[in-house]
């Protein structure tokens, strides 16, 4: 009898531990934090191993006889239905938190399956370069022949060019067309291993642009470890130093640029002086650039070391934030506005567009002429040399409903008044647009609590349509919520006071 009890107490004792054993298990994978697991794991697992020992023991000892009394057939199939459903439950928890972003077990995964530890050999750049970091990456990674970075490739090292530390995203395709992306990361401080990402996902594009290559061409031709050398002679003697990559970069000042003449560069030196003194005087100069520099330090120029220069005009920079303002507001549902220069744009359709062009500023307010396009902007002809009759103001809006009949509105340099115009012939000419502000019969009414009269109602915003009626709200300044309402059905030739427009 005292067996049978004994037999009892251990199945019973088995399936508590054994359901705490495997929701503790769900809970690691779920939720990760194995050191706050292993204990509760180790005690539930030695604790079956034990009760299985025992009741092993039993059975060898006593056979059936220890077991009869307690109804064994019975007990067997509540034991094992309870495993059965202990099991497929928390089994089924544990497979989920195996899925891509459900669970710590995932991330191990994932960890296991792209996750390398790879010994960084060649720690003298100055000897090896950064040829030196993709020779030991390739014996492990095969990495494809053709690389390039997404952001950056950094790599700080100290005066003896032992590297400290690597950071990079380097991407490629192999020769299957497949493509393989590795994020890397090495510090001296914790370790000799580089760590290393593979498959993961990336924005860049293979464009050459992000070639890795210029980069160990650079390198290969430039004077930069004399330049180290210089700058350690009268630096610290812990004085970290950087290498930093970002493909082709564009600068508008010849502050620490140096050219480097790489094969296959067509620029001659002459021509790079003479890229230098148009520099002084605006433009840009775009290339293949590393730069050189003191990352504790701020006081000191990066040297930036450049092949394959480009030079870009004024005229050409203009030019290509011309062209994209005009494919951003054709796009557009409405008018867009250059922030560079003030040209406000409206495109009726890829073809057919407007522009008011600023040409002349004073005290906050602009005077404008009007252009029009009809090749999509490729040619701009001016139509109009005074669109706002005299008027100096910030435009407030450009619309057209067809290619005859539209709007621009003026707004003064505070924005506390504007005025609105029209015009019937495409924009050649503008009519001033007056309101019948003696019809209106009510105000909002917060006008009577600030203390407003139907003087202080001189915003007018520009017209929106819906179907054949024209709206147009009328505020005491722009930031105001709260306005008069007119409307037309005759396209713009007379107005009806229309009541509030209160939000």
């Amino acid at each position: 009898m005292k067996t049978s009890m004994l037999y009892r107490i251990c199945r019973i004792a088995g399936l508590v531990l054994y359901f705490y054993f495997i929701y503790r298990l769900w809970h690691l994978c779920q939720y990760g934090g194995l050191r706050s697991h292993l204990y509760g794991l180790s005690i539930s697992g030695l604790g079956l191993v034990l009760i299985l020992i025992i009741r092993i023991f039993i059975k060898r000892k006593y056979g059936q006889n220890a077991t009869q009394s307690i109804g064994r057939k019975k007990w067997f199939w509540l034991e094992i239905v309870a495993l059965l459903v202990i099991t497929v439950y928390f089994g089924c928890q544990i497979v989920y938190s195996a899925v891509p972003y459900n669970g710590a077990l995932s991330w191990k995964i994932d960890e296991l399956r792209n996750k390398k530890r790879i010994t960084l050999e060649h720690q003298d750049i100055f000897e090896d370069g950064v040829d030196g970091i993709l020779t030991d990456l390739d014996e492990t990674l095969d990495l494809p022949v053709e690389l390039y970075i997404s952001g950056s490739f950094e790599v700080t090292f100290d005066k003896n060019g032992t590297i400290q530390s690597i950071s990079a995203f380097i991407y490629g395709k192999n020769e299957e067309g497949t493509e393989k992306t590795y994020l890397i990361d090495y510090n001296a401080e914790s370790s000799d291993k580089m760590t290393v990402w593979q498959d993961g996902t990336t924005t860049g594009q293979y464009e050459e642009d992000m070639l890795l290559e210029p980069m160990s061409e650079i390198l290969s031709k430039a004077e930069w470890v004399e330049q180290v050398q210089y700058w350690s002679g009268v630096n610290e003697d812990d004085t970290l130093y950087g290498l930093l990559y970002q493909g082709k970069r564009t600068f508008n000042s010849e502050e620490g640029l140096h050219y480097i003449h790489v094969d296959g560069d067509e620029i001659s030196t002459e021509i790079w002086s003479n890229y230098m003194q148009q520099l002084r005087e605006g433009g840009e100069v775009t290339g293949y650039e590393v730069s050189l520099y003191i990352p504790d330090s701020e006081k000191i120029t990066p040297v930036r070391y450049m092949s394959m220069p480009e030079f870009i005009s004024n005229a050409q920079i203009q030019q290509a934030e011309t062209l994209e303002q005009i494919d951003k507001s054709k796009e557009a549902d409405g008018w867009t506005v250059d922030n560079s220069d003030g040209t406000m744009y409206f495109f009726l359709t890829d073809q057919q567009g407007w522009r008011l062009v600023v040409v002349d500023a004073a005290a906050g307010s602009r005077f404008y002429v009007m252009e029009k396009t009809s090749d999509g902007g490729t040619t701009w002809l001016r139509i109009n040399e005074d669109p706002f009759g005299s008027r100096f103001g910030v435009s407030e809006g450009i619309i057209f409903f067809d290619e005859y009949f539209g709007y621009i509105g003026m707004a003064s340099a505070s924005q506390s008044y504007s005025s609105l115009y029209v015009t019937r012939d495409g924009g050649t000419t503008f009519e001033y647009v007056e309101l019948p502000m003696n019809d209106v019969t009510a105000l909002p009414d917060i006008a009577f609590d600030l203390g407003f009269t139907i003087d202080d109602y001189d915003y007018i915003n520009m017209p929106v349509q819906d179907g054949s009626v024209l709206s147009i709200t009328v505020l005491t300044e722009t930031s105001d919520n709260n306005g008069i309402m007119f409307q037309s059905s005759d396209e713009g030739f007379t107005w009806q006071y229309a009541g509030l427009d209160q939000k």
